[in-house]
């Protein structure tokens, strides 16, 4: 029967036989059911080998696989291609990523599902029925153990699903050195390979040259270096990404190589690029500064790639190079653990970067392991090529000593982050699994953080204070040795917010019956989910000041005094509070970006938190009774999912109609659904152009 699987799998892939590495997985018991950590370069296969035991686990087994991903992007692209491969043979593809309130029952029907780690924690927290139908666990990315962001949660996942089922589980990872610690904690077989299918040459580019590890050079036009590549890259007709350090540089890089970059186009390539500008440009319904910006490079066959474009525009990008049409890509690091973006060369211009708390310091090993492993599409190239910039030999040695033959550096366990922590805690106790101090030591016992320090006394002494802190806030209930989770403290953890944003939320509302707009948004703002909140320049302190006159008496909690440690982080929720308060007020992206240094991207990430933290905010003022100040947060929520002062919610309910043409509507003396139907067509063409004219009406006739 396996042989079957591995030929549906390969025919699916468009391979002949399996690679060395997949062979290996097969070695060693991937169809008998045996864990396995997959540690080989990117490219290499990896997914390839969860693909086959899970389609294994659906036709043999007839069980579930979930698959978790780090990145909602990845899990995105993870769907369109299990979804295109398999569900013509019958497997039922799944994806599970958003609403983190919702247990998500009809994924019971499916065999395939795909979550981002967060979601499955989420699921967990709501008592998945299904548990029981799961019989494979695939973990892809598992080296994101060592995120301070993300891994503490995928470490609890693992645990849990380790704990309440029985299923195989399989971890896939770039190359990393403590693999063995990893896989000895899984309970799972190694299987570590440096093969992958397209030789990798890594070098350094300094003194109008490439130089390689193997010796082999290339001699490079001039200064500067970055056009000097580019231009290179291309006389080989290829394609290639440069990593940069921030979002202002993406840009300005993109800027600087148009012009060489044009010069390499087809006249036919010239014309299509123009077409996708213009469509990356309207993804907005008023484009931006940024947006220009893109589109001008767009045309010249170069775009910027980061978390301040809107996600259309990322994808646009992203399908567009894989196509060959977009020459190069400037991004920030967030793109090497994202997405399969693979390209000829990969460039990592700013080997340094800017950390909190510590300052600049070299990026991880394993960082440029994962950016310049995106070198070498299997498909096109003989080889891939992953440079660093250096600016003189001196530093160029240096590189060849740290990066290129240098080691990948050891995952170590982030679970004793304490507001992480206090978010686990609780959803330990919640949904059941721990009633008992007993029964927490005995899980933490289980968790790779036991595994990797065997010493887990200051991790419980973290535990005993958090549960003291919760106790106080009324999320659990201590009687003698059991814990019990309140009524409340279950709906915290099915929120999936931080206890101490609930505790916020609470001490802020409790009571009132009222409440105005710009305190709620201030409270938002107060939240941890918020962070980080916008800095403030000197430069803005005394208009800031002035606005905090003007709320004090209507802001929930004590405004700090000026010398009091706490007033320079207040003064960043007021500016945070502002941004919002903008936003509902129908100020532009454009002013938002001018006013408070906030693309359209990071706009959205910041609505679509304030959206959650408002919907929290409501179940939470639901469960305690106060229903006179449920109408307020429903109304706020409302004009913060579409931006607009409350004359316009009559009308942005509609589809297709956005904050700009529902002000346009307003302006006109259109402002009810009873007044559309009456007006002519004609004249609502004149004012919203002629398809979205005919929507509106089809709607409003019914």
């Amino acid at each position: 029967m396996s042989y079957e699987i591995i030929k549906i799998v390969l025919d699916a892939n468009g391979y002949e036989e399996l690679n060395p590495v997949q062979k290996e997985a097969v070695r060693k018991g991937l169809f008998e059911g045996k864990n396995l950590v997959v540690a080989s370069p990117t490219a290499s296969g990896k997914t390839l080998i969860a693909e086959l035991a899970a389609l294994h686990t659906a036709l043999n087994r007839k069980k579930k696989t979930v698959y978790l991903v780090p990145l909602v992007a990845l899990a995105n692209e993870k769907y369109r291609e299990f979804k295109e491969r398999y569900s013509k043979l019958g497997i039922r593809v799944a994806l599970s990523i958003g609403d983190y309130d919702s247990s998500d029952p009809w994924l019971r029907e499916y065999d395939l599902i795909i979550a981002s780690n967060e979601k499955m924690d989420s699921l967990l927290r709501h008592g998945i029925d299904w548990m029981c139908d799961i019989g494979l666990i695939v973990c892809d990315e598992i080296h994101t153990l060592d995120s301070a962001e993300r891994g503490a949660t995928l470490e609890m996942v693992l645990t849990k699903l380790r704990m309440l089922t029985r299923a195989q589980m399989i971890g896939l990872s770039a190359t990393i050195k403590n693999v063995e610690e990893i896989a000895s904690w899984m309970g799972a077989e190694v299987v570590r390979s440096e093969w992958r299918p397209v030789k990798l040459y890594e070098g350094v580019a300094y003194d109008n040259k490439i130089v390689f590890s193997d010796g082999k050079k290339y001699a490079l036009r001039g200064e500067p270096i970055e056009i000097s590549i580019a231009e290179n890259t291309l006389s080989l007709n290829k394609q290639g990404i440069f990593f940069v350090s921030t979002r202002r540089i993406a840009e300005s890089l993109s800027a600087k190589l148009r012009e060489s970059v044009s010069r390499f186009l087809r006249g036919e390539e010239k014309e299509q690029l123009k077409r996708i500008a213009e469509e990356i440009l309207n993804v907005l319904e008023r484009p931006t500064e940024q947006c220009k910006k893109l589109y001008q490079c767009v045309r010249d066959g170069v775009a910027f790639h980061h978390a301040g474009l809107v996600a259309k525009q990322r994808a646009l990008i992203e399908e567009w190079f894989r196509r060959g049409l977009i020459k190069f890509i400037v991004a920030t690091p967030t793109l090497a653990a994202g997405i399969n973006l693979p390209a000829f060369r990969v460039v990592v211009r700013d080997v340094k970067r800017y950390y909190p708390m510590t300052g600049s310091a070299y990026i991880p090993v394993i960082e440029w392991k994962q950016m310049c492993g995106r070198a070498g599409r299997p498909a096109y190239d003989e080889w891939g090529e992953g440079i660093l910039v250096a600016k003189n030999e001196i530093e160029a040695e240096e590189f060849f000593e740290r990066y290129i033959e240098g080691e990948p550096e050891e995952i170590y366990s982030r679970l004793g982050f304490e507001p992480v922590l206090r978010t686990h805690v609780l959803s330990l106790i919640s949904s059941g699994t721990c009633r008992e101090m007993e029964h927490l030591e005995r899980f933490f016992s289980k968790t790779f953080y036991a595994f990797q320090y065997g010493d887990t006394s200051e991790l419980l002494a973290r535990i005993d204070r958090i549960l003291a802190e919760l106790s106080e806030w009324g999320f659990v209930a201590m009687k003698g040795s059991e814990i019990k989770a309140t009524r409340i403290g279950k709906r915290v953890s099915e929120l999936y917010i931080d206890p101490l944003t609930a505790h916020t939320i609470i001490a802020g509302l409790k009571g009132r019956k009222e409440v105005c707009e710009f305190a709620l948004l201030h409270l938002l703002s107060r939240c941890a989910e918020m962070k980080p909140l916008l800095h403030v320049r000197q430069s803005e302190v005394y208009a800031l000041e002035e606005r905090v006159a003007e709320f004090e008496d209507s802001l929930l909690f004590r405004v700090p005094e000026q010398w009091d440690w706490e007033y320079e982080n207040f003064l960043r929720e007021m500016k945070t509070a502002l941004l919002f308060e903008a936003w509902i007020n129908e100020a532009s992206e454009e002013e938002i970006l001018e006013n408070f240094n906030v693309t359209p991207g990071e706009l959205r990430g910041r609505l679509e938190v304030a959206d959650w933290l408002l919907y929290s905010m409501q179940e939470l003022m639901l469960l305690l009774k106060q229903m006179e100040i449920i109408k307020y947060i429903r109304k706020l929520r409302l004009r913060v999912q579409h931006g607009v002062k409350e004359d316009l919610l009559p009308l942005v309910r509609l589809r297709g109609v956005g904050r700009i043409r529902a002000r346009k509507l307003a302006n006109a003396g259109i402002k009810s659904v009873a007044k559309l139907r009456e007006v002519p067509l004609a004249t609502l063409e004149f004012l919203v152009g002629a398809k979205t004219a005919r929507e509106i009406k089809k709607q409003v006739s019914r």
